[in-house]
Protein backbone atom coordinates (compact mmCIF):
# COMPACT_ATOMS: atom_id res chain seq x y z
CA UNK A 1 0.00 0.00 0.00
CA UNK A 2 2.44 2.56 1.09
CA UNK A 3 6.37 2.73 0.94
CA UNK A 4 6.74 4.46 4.97
CA UNK A 5 5.12 4.41 8.19
CA UNK A 6 1.77 5.77 7.79
CA UNK A 7 -1.06 7.04 9.85
CA UNK A 8 -4.97 7.33 9.91
CA UNK A 9 -6.66 8.97 13.01
CA UNK A 10 -10.54 9.63 13.15
CA UNK A 11 -13.14 10.13 15.19
CA UNK A 12 -16.55 8.61 15.17
CA UNK A 13 -19.93 8.45 16.55
CA UNK A 14 -21.51 5.35 16.66
CA UNK A 15 -24.25 3.19 18.32
CA UNK A 16 -24.09 2.33 21.94
CA UNK A 17 -26.08 -1.62 21.43
CA UNK A 18 -25.69 -3.44 18.11
CA UNK A 19 -28.80 -2.87 15.79
CA UNK A 20 -28.64 0.53 17.17
CA UNK A 21 -29.18 3.05 14.36
CA UNK A 22 -29.51 7.52 14.33
CA UNK A 23 -29.97 9.79 11.83
CA UNK A 24 -26.71 10.40 10.50
CA UNK A 25 -27.88 13.95 8.44
CA UNK A 26 -29.11 15.49 11.91
CA UNK A 27 -25.21 14.51 13.44
CA UNK A 28 -23.89 16.41 9.81
CA UNK A 29 -26.12 19.47 10.36
CA UNK A 30 -25.62 19.88 13.91
CA UNK A 31 -21.79 19.58 14.09
CA UNK A 32 -21.51 21.69 10.60
CA UNK A 33 -18.78 19.30 9.17
CA UNK A 34 -18.86 17.06 6.60
CA UNK A 35 -18.29 13.30 7.44
CA UNK A 36 -15.40 11.29 5.48
CA UNK A 37 -17.42 8.61 5.72
CA UNK A 38 -21.30 6.88 7.41
CA UNK A 39 -21.98 3.58 7.71
CA UNK A 40 -25.83 2.98 7.93
CA UNK A 41 -27.40 0.00 9.59
CA UNK A 42 -28.67 -2.21 7.01
CA UNK A 43 -27.29 -0.75 4.27
CA UNK A 44 -24.45 -3.95 1.84
CA UNK A 45 -21.25 -3.95 3.10
CA UNK A 46 -19.62 -3.55 -0.25
CA UNK A 47 -22.39 -3.62 -3.29
CA UNK A 48 -19.30 -3.31 -5.82
CA UNK A 49 -19.14 -7.26 -5.04
CA UNK A 50 -22.02 -9.61 -5.34
CA UNK A 51 -20.01 -12.74 -3.51
CA UNK A 52 -20.30 -10.47 0.02
CA UNK A 53 -23.92 -10.78 0.90
CA UNK A 54 -23.85 -9.05 4.41
CA UNK A 55 -25.41 -6.28 5.66
CA UNK A 56 -24.17 -3.05 8.70
CA UNK A 57 -24.99 -4.35 11.76
CA UNK A 58 -24.30 -0.75 13.01
CA UNK A 59 -24.37 2.96 12.27
CA UNK A 60 -21.91 5.44 12.46
CA UNK A 61 -20.42 8.59 11.32
CA UNK A 62 -16.86 9.56 10.63
CA UNK A 63 -14.20 12.19 10.13
CA UNK A 64 -11.07 10.74 8.95
CA UNK A 65 -7.38 12.23 8.32
CA UNK A 66 -7.45 9.83 5.59
CA UNK A 67 -4.15 7.40 5.39
CA UNK A 68 -0.77 9.70 5.67
CA UNK A 69 2.47 8.65 5.32
CA UNK A 70 4.41 10.13 8.28
CA UNK A 71 5.35 8.97 12.01
CA UNK A 72 4.36 12.30 13.56
CA UNK A 73 1.18 10.50 15.59
CA UNK A 74 0.82 13.35 17.57
CA UNK A 75 0.29 16.20 14.80
CA UNK A 76 -2.41 14.15 13.26
CA UNK A 77 -4.23 13.55 16.55
CA UNK A 78 -4.17 17.37 17.65
CA UNK A 79 -5.53 17.80 13.54
CA UNK A 80 -8.70 15.66 14.27
CA UNK A 81 -8.97 17.29 18.23
CA UNK A 82 -8.86 20.88 16.67
CA UNK A 83 -11.84 20.28 14.07
CA UNK A 84 -14.01 19.12 16.93
CA UNK A 85 -12.26 20.99 20.16
CA UNK A 86 -15.46 23.79 20.10
CA UNK A 87 -18.10 21.38 19.19
CA UNK A 88 -18.26 19.57 22.74
CA UNK A 89 -21.10 20.52 23.79
CA UNK A 90 -22.94 20.03 20.41
CA UNK A 91 -21.23 16.47 20.71
CA UNK A 92 -22.34 15.73 24.53
CA UNK A 93 -25.81 16.59 23.00
CA UNK A 94 -26.06 14.01 20.58
CA UNK A 95 -24.39 11.41 22.68
CA UNK A 96 -27.64 12.33 24.85
CA UNK A 97 -29.95 12.59 22.66
CA UNK A 98 -28.81 9.57 20.14
CA UNK A 99 -27.22 7.14 22.88
CA UNK A 100 -23.82 7.16 20.49
CA UNK A 101 -20.71 6.76 21.39
CA UNK A 102 -17.88 8.72 20.44
CA UNK A 103 -13.91 7.24 19.87
CA UNK A 104 -10.79 8.91 18.94
CA UNK A 105 -9.09 6.23 16.76
CA UNK A 106 -5.63 5.74 15.53
CA UNK A 107 -4.60 3.20 12.50
CA UNK A 108 -0.57 2.83 12.53
CA UNK A 109 0.14 1.24 9.25
CA UNK A 110 3.87 0.12 10.56
CA UNK A 111 6.83 -0.50 7.50
CA UNK A 112 10.18 -1.88 8.12
CA UNK A 113 9.54 -2.22 11.81
CA UNK A 114 9.62 1.79 11.98
CA UNK A 115 6.92 2.39 14.12
CA UNK A 116 6.26 6.31 15.86
CA UNK A 117 6.20 7.10 19.06
CA UNK A 118 2.59 7.55 20.76
CA UNK A 119 2.18 10.69 22.59
CA UNK A 120 -1.28 12.02 23.97
CA UNK A 121 -0.84 15.71 24.69
CA UNK A 122 -3.43 17.36 27.23
CA UNK A 123 -5.48 18.82 24.96
CA UNK A 124 -5.99 15.54 22.99
CA UNK A 125 -6.54 13.61 26.44
CA UNK A 126 -9.26 16.69 27.95
CA UNK A 127 -10.76 16.38 24.82
CA UNK A 128 -11.78 12.70 25.32
CA UNK A 129 -12.41 13.19 28.58
CA UNK A 130 -14.66 16.09 28.16
CA UNK A 131 -17.27 13.97 25.20
CA UNK A 132 -16.73 10.29 27.26
CA UNK A 133 -14.16 9.14 24.09
CA UNK A 134 -12.10 6.01 24.13
CA UNK A 135 -9.05 6.42 22.56
CA UNK A 136 -7.90 3.12 20.68
CA UNK A 137 -4.82 3.18 18.67
CA UNK A 138 -4.10 -0.40 16.18
CA UNK A 139 -1.02 -1.11 14.59
CA UNK A 140 -0.59 -3.06 11.60
CA UNK A 141 3.03 -4.05 11.44
CA UNK A 142 4.54 -5.63 7.94
CA UNK A 143 8.09 -5.79 6.53
CA UNK A 144 9.55 -5.73 9.93
CA UNK A 145 13.47 -7.35 8.94
CA UNK A 146 15.92 -8.26 11.84
CA UNK A 147 19.52 -7.21 11.77
CA UNK A 148 21.67 -10.11 10.64
CA UNK A 149 24.90 -8.51 11.02
CA UNK A 150 27.13 -10.60 13.39
CA UNK A 151 30.48 -8.85 14.60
Amino acid sequence: MFKDTSIEIYFSLSGTEPEWDFPLSIVTERLGINPTETIKLGEWVNINNPKIKRQHTFTEWVYSTGIVETYDFEKLMKEVVHVFKDKVDIINELIREFQIEPKLKAVVYVEEGLSPGYVLELEVMQFALNIGAEIEIDDYISGFVEDTDEE
